[in-house]
């Protein structure tokens, strides 16, 4: 990882110091992981010119966080962080207390809180989160979920402990990508990483590894995943920065408000307390506030930017100025992307933020049905599980009408999507955007698109469902459209005048399918029966699914192949509305 501020304090200096022992250790640490199991280059697919990776979540990566995604045996230093930890006793809640996050907090809930502490003793003070739960649920059951997002955070923040290796640092989280048992995330880092390579390559042929930027500003808390993406892209091949770029950042930068970052991160960001668990990096996020043309050249120097998961409206929140103006770090990043110098790449939020149309922020499959789908503000995360106060329901479909970065040209994009079940969702949505294109990228598994030549593909595990043509008619309130499937080794051609793909090339080779449990296939089960009877019919209760194809060809692909398909017709009809 490189850090190339040199922020004009002494007390930076050591930290910084102190960072550079830690990362030559960690570095020493990782190249032996490597050296013993080495990534599977074998598997990973032939390099394609791309500009966009679109990562549809749930990478797994082995970590020291996610030991459930290693090989059997995979070890990890006594250093290497395994769980976030929290310290409920009398002398941390006071300490918290006297936070100003945590003024709303009654004298009730306060002895609620040290009641807990006090059941705790000495050897239980440090907790995981589960632990710490259940110690404060055992006094006052809904205790947690009925506080409100900023207490609640706060609390977590202000209570969670540094776990110091030694004086100014922390453990970190360790990754070990070849020992990875699922190899398809490990493969679309090291396929982005040489795309990076060849971006790179287009200035400096004899360069041997591209600079990636991570910026992850998806995040509640930027801090905690820095070490994660730093070390996944640096054992994939590539020299790492994290850029400390986020909603916080961009505001004080824009308003001339540096001293005042702490109180921004509390208020846009959502987190506090930062500084005394990540030192370094908030240090180094002050620096760059204070000379911003230091963010702004790396973003000049970089060949691929990499954007985390977590919330796409904090992502896009960092690119834009507080009146929703775009910065001048976006102007720099679109600029290089029109001119196919940089490849950029998201997870999850990262990738639904790329849409130049609508882009979504919430709600499930269920609820836009039940409520529809709503250009209003999401309600947080937390309302599924607690009793928060909002007009609008926890599982309705919100978006904002502003769309996101505008990476991504061609339509409204979705995530974690199969998995999720959100096939009706982007189809009510992406038939009220303009483009009238949706594209769903399941979990461990990217789209990538070549801007220049209007060609999307797909790597990875599972696939991409595709809506085009989609619209909306009010008597009786139906959408109609055409939808594809497209798996790893498919690829189409984006046609914008008639919002559909053409030159659709289904991988003609047998593919297996993934069995996966945690994989819902109950729609393309829903596909497969409409080509035997010719149509299906499928009740949702407050809606009626209507599937049929448009020919017997489409029906022989999916014979052939068994798991993805084109060209077939869907109309949702919705009942009492």
């Amino acid at each position: 990882m490189k850090i190339s501020i040199k922020p004009n304090f002494s007390a930076l200096s050591c930290l910084l110091f102190s960072l550079l022992i830690s990362t030559l250790l960690l570095s020493l640490y990782s190249s032996m992981a490597l050296a013993s199991t080495a990534v599977n280059t074998d598997a990973t697919p032939p390099v394609q010119t791309f500009d966009l990776m679109m990562v549809g979540g749930g990478l797994v990566t082995c970590s020291s966080l996610s030991r459930q995604n290693c090989v059997p045996g995979s070890q990890f230093t006594a250093d290497a962080k395994q769980t976030s930890v929290y310290r409920l006793t009398h002398s941390a809640l006071e300490r918290a207390f006297k936070h100003p996050s945590l003024s709303g907090l009654t004298a009730p809930q306060k002895a609620i809180l040290l009641h807990a502490s006090q059941q705790q003793g000495v050897a239980g003070s440090s907790l995981s989160y589960q632990a710490f739960y259940d110690a404060i649920s055992a006094v006052e059951k809904d205790f947690l979920t009925d506080l409100n997002d900023q207490v609640y955070y706060a609390l977590l923040d202000l209570l969670e402990d540094e776990q110091a290796i030694t004086s100014g640092i922390n453990r970190q989280e360790h990754v070990m990508l070849s020992a990875t048992q699922n190899q398809y995330g490990a493969q679309i880092f090291s396929l982005f990483t040489q795309q990076a390579l060849l971006k790179k390559q287009q200035r400096q042929p004899q360069a041997k590894r591209p600079l990636i930027a991570v910026v992850t500003a998806s995040a509640r808390d930027p801090f905690e995943s820095i070490d994660f993406y730093t070390q996944v892209f640096e054992q994939a091949g590539a020299d790492v920065i994290w850029l400390p770029l986020d909603s916080a950042l961009q505001a004080a930068i824009a308003q001339q408000q540096c001293d005042q970052l702490p109180a921004l991160r509390e208020k846009i960001q959502g987190n506090v307390d930062r500084a005394r668990l990540y030192p370094v990096a908030t240090a180094l996020q002050q620096s760059m506030c204070v000379s911003p043309d230091s963010l702004y050249q790396q973003l000049l120097n970089i060949d691929g930017l990499f954007l985390n998961g977590g919330d796409q409206r904090l992502t896009l929140s960092a690119w834009l100025t507080p009146q929703k103006k775009p910065s001048k770090a976006l102007d720099i990043i679109k600029k290089r992307l029109q001119q196919h110098q940089i490849v950029i790449g998201g997870t999850s939020a990262g990738t639904a933020v790329m849409t130049a149309q609508y882009m979504v922020t919430g709600g499930t499959s269920h609820g836009a049905l039940t409520y529809g789908v709503l250009a209003a503000e999401a309600p947080s995360e937390r309302c599924e599980e607690s009793h928060c106060q909002s007009d609008i329901p926890a599982t309705a479909v919100t978006y904002s009408t502003a769309g996101g970065l505008g990476f991504f040209p061609f339509g409204v994009t979705d995530t974690h999507f199969s998995q999720r079940e959100r096939q009706v969702r982007l189809f009510m949505l992406s038939a009220l955007s303009e483009n009238k294109l949706g594209f769903g990228v399941d979990e461990n598994t990217a789209l990538l698109v070549d801007l220049r030549n209007h060609k999307v593909s797909v790597v990875g595990e599972h696939g991409v469902w595709v809506v085009e043509q989609s619209h909306v008619t009010q008597t009786p309130l139906s959408y109609s459209g055409v939808m594809h499937y497209l798996t790893a080794g498919d690829n189409a051609k984006v046609d914008e005048v008639t919002q559909s793909l053409n030159h659709i090339q289904l991988l003609s080779a047998d593919k297996t399918i993934n069995k996966q449990a945690d994989v819902k296939r109950e729609f393309n089960a829903w596909v497969d029966k409409a080509c035997v009877d010719g149509q299906n019919d499928i009740d949702l209760g407050q809606a009626k699914l209507i599937i049929k194809p448009q020919s017997q060809q489409e029906c022989d692909q999916i014979k052939r192949n068994g798991q993805h398909y084109q060209n077939i017709n869907i109309q949702l009809i919705l009942v009492n509305h």
